[in-house]
């Protein structure tokens, strides 16, 4: 029953809940449940079709996308309270990426169905679904411009950045994803990664610890 309150008063606190309202969630909550699942998971494969809609309310979920003799490569994270690969879901077609948690997460598993259907009645459901989806096309044209124009520095300090809230502007930023990850998220190797953050950090744009880093000025880590 905890578990259970946890649950909802995590999903209640996420921004597609705040976005779409209680009353157009209601109907899209009912018959979806949450998960515990430790870190290593697969929770979809790519080329699978989708039969949910994965909002993440705990830990961090990198999505992978492989090319055939190519291997696998790290194309973006998701934390706390984002749904992700909705279009998939949306359009009845195949995950272009698969979807690995890199910690232990919490996961609301709303059937697909359910979702489109909800979203083809609820104009809240739907204006909330049309925000997400302009949002997660920003943060495409922003990676793709990060790998084509910014270096691999200038990449790790805009990283680092947005884990701090912007509203405080300085804080601690949190990287529980294994630094494998990021770096291949950030189109580099490991070793340039730690280059890069050493950098940053004999500059006093930061300073490393356990599972992250403290920033006290955001803005220096962006301009």
């Amino acid at each position: 029953m905890q578990q259970a309150s946890r649950a909802r008063h995590l999903v209640e606190n996420a921004p597609f809940f705040q976005a779409a309202g209680a009353a157009a969630m209601t109907e899209i909550l009912r018959p979806s449940f949450a998960q515990l699942l430790p870190r290593g998971t697969t929770l979809f494969e790519q080329g699978d079709e989708p039969d949910f809609v994965h909002m993440l309310l705990e830990g961090s979920v990198g999505l992978q996308a492989a090319a055939e003799g190519d291997g696998r490569t790290m194309v973006e994270f998701f934390g706390p309270g984002e749904l992700f690969l909705a279009p998939a879901v949306m359009l009845h077609l195949p995950y272009l990426a698969s979807a690995v948690a890199l910690t232990e997460v919490r996961v609301l598993m709303i059937p697909a169905d359910v979702f489109r259907d909800g979203v083809s009645r609820s104009h809240a459901l739907c204006r909330a679904t049309t925000q997400l989806l302009a949002r997660h096309w920003r943060l495409m044209v922003d990676q793709v411009v990060d790998l084509k124009l910014r270096s691999a520095e200038d990449r790790v300090a805009r990283f680092v950045a947005r884990r701090v809230s912007e509203e405080a502007g300085a804080g601690n930023a949190l990287l529980p994803e294994p630094r494998s990850a990021i770096a291949a998220r950030l189109g580099m190797t490991p070793e340039t990664l730690s280059r890069a953050l050493g950098r940053l950090e004999r500059k006093g744009c930061l300073q490393r610890g356990a599972g992250g880093a403290t920033v006290a000025d955001r803005t220096a880590l962006t301009t």
